[in-house]
């Protein structure tokens, strides 16, 4: 029978009760106070690194099933040092402690490509739980992360903590327990998903102990508020233990909102600051710490994701942008623009399975994807080739089948009007005399692109309690869409991409097996990411494409990076059966299980009513009355908003 407490879940877990609870009572000075967490969380590790080897030592000489029980018990000794260990070395937890279990590239290989396998919790998990495990393996694993944990917990025990530490890692923690935990990410088995999320909030709770008089004293109500919330939540975790039915939405609304809100109040009560005070290396950060909800439209700072500072983005900036988004001056034949494959009235798409291209000659490669919220990603295009969004342009700029141009023409062609300059001279006042560079126009169009940020659906609303009223199948869909069908695990909230949380710092591709056509006839011959960059040219990386929103994605039909399937009943089809191995095609280091998700028609049918519920989109798109004149050139002047084709 299951304990009703889980705190008795190992003996390091209950060494943590015991040192949490009674460190503020007895050491309320600053110093005291952080020296005890540092000692409880480094004492933690040392616990951790034991198991570890005697886990390890018990693998070389047994059988994997008998191996399983002590596993868990392992992953959630793991769960207690989480929140500081995961919020302390990121990099280092995701390559060799809890990462995915997919290989990887060396990120800082010279010249070399390198491919890493995968280690730590996830990948042994995998293999213990396998229907024919492999001992060699099994015993390879299991050493390799024994001496991990030994090298993170001598690193950690290096580290300096403070009070924003403990702060910062509490509120990352609740990111993660919602956006990975309970949606399986980092536990292939998910035999105790639930547990392990309720061991990791404990320790949040004991973290925040420490606190917990001093906020008494600053603000009564919000220190109770915190701890009935952390409790409660731990126990609706203890009291719905089974994944498939777990109620994400409820979960999120009444507790890991609340408490994202309440412990930013707590640190602002007692003067404790955050990255934004502490070093001007944190001034640009994919989330934004002020946010007080995980679903809020400011929740990620667009900023980050761009090369140039905020404040420049202003709206005399954006408004250029988006003139020049509609002008079809920038290509070679001047009758292409950016809006002839992303129509606003498309949810910034063309409703084609691949855009026309340069002279209507052909198609262009891939399938136009949305603008809005594009902006959310550390790298653009389908193949991961640019890192920075307004590098992207000059990629449109130059191919040969978009705009067949370069930035010396445009410089030339946008030179030549007296409207372009005035513009260029408002929107960039420190380039006076000489506006119109590769510089002005990248920033401007990326400006652009990035107001289109589009966080406002009915779900969204919802999500963040601005209202009660969300259709039952919606709710449904998505706690299916966050567990029993794992799009989750690829398309992460809140932007619902291959955004990777809580860092949100890098964007993940995905190699799914497309087929080339409906008759599954062969894979999809588009190498993807594998031809992106030189530095990624790997044979982990061939078929690998980004994984996109599905927000507005009623709209942008149609589906895939080839455009291969016209609704979203065809795309849950192909996921639903495996993707292309379970299609019966023959996908090499395929990332999406090819185990059928068994969805019946009717949960297929909850998730895409989830997935419109994402829908946000500007029913009258912003579009300029004219475009700037050429006072010169007559024939420049009857160009087309928006691109003839």
């Amino acid at each position: 029978m299951r304990s009703k407490n889980l705190l008795i879940l190992s003996t390091g877990l209950l060494f943590f009760v015991v040192c949490f609870n009674t460190a503020w009572k007895s050491n309320p000075a600053t110093g005291d106070r952080l020296l005890t967490i540092k000692k409880t969380h480094i004492n933690g590790l040392d616990l951790l690194v034991e198991a570890a080897g005697r886990f390890d030592a018990k693998a070389q000489k047994t059988d994997a099933q008998s191996l399983r029980a002590d596993f868990l018990k392992l992953r959630s000794l793991y769960k207690t040092s989480e929140p500081l260990t995961a919020y302390f070395d990121p990099e280092y937890v995701k390559d060799y402690i809890n990462g995915a279990p997919l290989m990887s590239l060396e990120r800082n290989a010279d010249d070399r490509i390198t491919v890493l396998e995968p280690e730590g919790f996830q990948i042994l998990e995998e293999n213990l739980f396998a229907d024919e495990p492999d001992p060699a393996t099994i015993k390879e694993l299991t050493g390799k992360l024994a001496t991990n944990l030994k090298a993170l917990r001598d690193y950690q025990d290096k580290l300096m903590v403070t009070d924003r530490h403990v702060f910062e890692a509490s509120r990352f923690q609740l990111i993660r327990v919602f956006t990975t935990g309970l949606s399986g990410f980092d536990s292939p088995s998910l035999s105790q998903v639930m547990e392990e999320q309720g061991v990791s909030l404990q320790t949040v709770r004991l973290l925040l102990s420490h606190y917990q008089p001093f906020i008494m004293e600053k603000d009564a109500e919000l220190a109770r508020s915190i701890e009935l919330a952390l409790t409660e939540a731990i126990r609706y975790l203890h009291e719905h233990p089974d994944f498939d039915t777990f109620d994400r939405l409820h979960f999120l609304r009444e507790y890991i909102n609340p408490l994202f809100s309440d412990i930013l109040k707590a640190q602002k009560a007692l003067g404790v600051e955050t990255y934004y005070e502490t070093s001007p290396l944190y001034q640009k950060h994919p989330v934004n710490y002020y946010s007080d909800n995980l679903f809020a439209e400011d929740f990620l700072n667009s900023n980050y994701y761009t090369r140039y500072p905020k404040e420049e983005y202003n709206e005399g900036v954006i408004n250029l942008g988006e003139v020049l988004f509609f002008d079809p001056v920038l290509s070679q034949n001047n009758k292409r623009s950016c809006a002839s494959c992303h129509d606003p009235q498309k949810a910034f798409t063309d409703g084609m399975k691949k855009s026309i291209a340069f002279n209507m000659t052909g198609t262009v490669e891939r399938n136009s994807p949305t603008l809005i919220n594009a902006v959310y990603a550390d790298r653009f295009f389908y193949d991961l080739r640019v890192e920075v969004l307004d590098d992207q342009i000059e990629h449109v700029i130059v191919d040969h089948d978009e705009f067949r141009s370069s930035f010396l023409e445009l410089i030339d062609k946008l030179s030549a009007s007296e409207e372009y300059v005035d513009m260029f001279e408002k929107a960039f006042p420190t380039l006076e005399g000489n506006p119109i560079k590769k510089y002005s126009i990248s920033a401007a169009l990326s400006a652009y692109v990035a107001s289109l940020s589009s966080l406002n659906s009915p779900f969204d609303r919802y999500a963040r309690g601005e209202t009660d009223k969300l259709e039952e199948n919606v709710v449904k869909g998505f706690n299916l869409f966050y567990g029993k069908a794992a799009c989750g695990t690829c398309h992460f909230a809140p932007v619902f991409n291959g955004l990777v949380p809580p860092l949100y710092e890098e964007s993940e591709s995905e190699v799914l097996g497309v087929p080339v056509d409906t008759e599954n006839s062969a894979i999809d011959p588009d190498p993807g990411r594998i031809a992106g960059r030189l530095k990624e040219s790997s044979y982990i990386y061939q078929h690998a494409f980004k994984t996109p929103t599905v927000r507005n994605v009623e709209f942008t039909a149609p589906y895939m990076h080839n455009g291969l399937y016209a609704t979203l009943e065809e795309v849950m089809d192909f996921y639903n059966k495996g993707g292309g191995t379970g299609l019966g095609l023959e996908v090499k280091n395929q990332t999406l299980p090819e185990d059928p998700l068994d969805l019946s028609e009717k949960e297929i049918a909850q998730i895409i009513t989830f997935m419109k519920a994402l829908s946000d989109v500007d029913e009258d798109p912003s579009i300029p009355e004219r475009l700037p004149a050429f006072s010169k050139n007559d024939e420049l002047n009857d160009r087309k908003i928006g691109g003839e084709y």
